[in-house]
């Protein structure tokens, strides 16, 4: 006489194997992975939509900050707005818009939480930078200059400092790297286009850079350090400023191009606000209540077979624990 023993198992992952559980439930498919966001895709798309708990925050920063840049160009168009239109009538009226309008473009930074730039522009990722020139600066990274250099930089409680070692057997392009890589650790940044050398750095940091970086030849006799010269790009702010302050006969054209700025900017914002709303909408799996009350349904109907089957699987087990082992052996065997 034969006797056959029909065994069960469960996979390594808890599921019930096919001889078991005679609903199958589809498994999703993998995300795939995607590459890191850029600074050119704003919201970080790629994040919110495969790992969205993970990044709430993330967005909730980036939208916060792009709610910021868009306020403030809106209220700073609507003081240019008013200045212009009390400018044309002139008096008192114009002195106290201009002075409104002033008072707006000095403290930008904290109006509009550090989400717009010197131009005008939002920064709705990492901070706001300042690009400057420095002739004296641009010199020491040329071909032929190559000096062992001590960099200082002072905030007015300390001072920084950071250096270049120039070895013989140096090669321009690397002592270029190690000129970049000590002025990078003082906070500026160096940009090379088509060997025309600009530098930048950050808002925060530009009125120690202006004021206090400074430079010593180490190769030297003289322990001194020399005061480099910069001067920044122009910014649109500093121009509207002087054109309040002054009342010149450009101040007309200088408010109309700044709103042109104001108006393009706001329209790529309101852009990516749009953006912003249809991906988390995205983020909705149901995105009708009555497809998530189906789901649940379906879930919970796959549940109660597992259940089921799994309680079939506990007296079998159980059955077997009452044989003895001698009898288990045989029948195996």
């Amino acid at each position: 006489m034969q006797v056959g023993l029909n065994t069960t198992s469960l996979s390594g992952n808890g599921a019930l194997n096919h001889s078991v559980q005679p609903h199958t439930v589809a498994q999703n498919a993998p995300v795939r992975q995607k590459l890191p966001a850029t600074a050119s895709d704003y919201p970080a798309s790629p994040l919110i939509t495969t790992r969205p708990q993970r990044y709430s925050v993330q967005l909730n920063d980036q939208l916060t900050t792009l709610q910021q840049a868009d306020h403030y160009l809106g209220q700073l168009e609507q003081h240019l707005l008013d200045y212009r239109h009390a400018s044309r009538r002139g008096g008192q009226a114009q002195q106290q818009k201009g002075a409104e309008l002033s008072q707006w473009l000095e403290k930008r930074p904290a109006l509009s939480g550090s989400s717009v730039d010197r131009q005008l522009r939002p920064v709705l990722q990492g901070e706001a930078r300042v690009t400057f020139h420095s002739p004296e600066l641009a010199q020491m990274l040329q071909k032929g200059t190559m000096s062992s250099r001590m960099f200082s930089l002072s905030d007015g409680r300390q001072t920084q400092h950071s250096a270049v070692v120039a070895g013989e057997d140096l090669a321009p392009g690397q002592y270029k790297m190690l000129m970049s890589n000590a002025l990078r650790r003082v906070g500026v940044q160096v940009h090379d286009q088509q060997g025309a050398l600009t530098f930048s750095t950050t808002e925060k940091q530009w009125p120690q850079i202006e004021q206090t970086l400074s430079v010593r030849d180490m190769d030297a006799k003289s322990s001194a350090y020399t005061l480099l010269t910069t001067f920044a790009d122009p910014c649109r702010t500093d121009e509207l400023l002087q054109s309040v302050s002054q009342g010149s006969s450009r101040t007309q054209d200088g408010l109309q191009q700044a709103l042109d700025v104001i108006g393009d900017q706001r329209a790529q914002m309101a852009a990516q606000q749009e953006k912003a709303r249809q991906l988390i909408d995205g983020m909705a799996r149901f995105p009708q209540a009555e497809s998530a009350v189906k789901a649940s349904e379906s879930l919970g109907g796959v549940l109660d077979h597992a259940n089921h089957n799994y309680q079939v699987l506990a007296q079998a087990v159980n059955g077997q624990a009452r044989l003895s082992s001698q009898t288990v052996r045989s029948l195996l065997s």
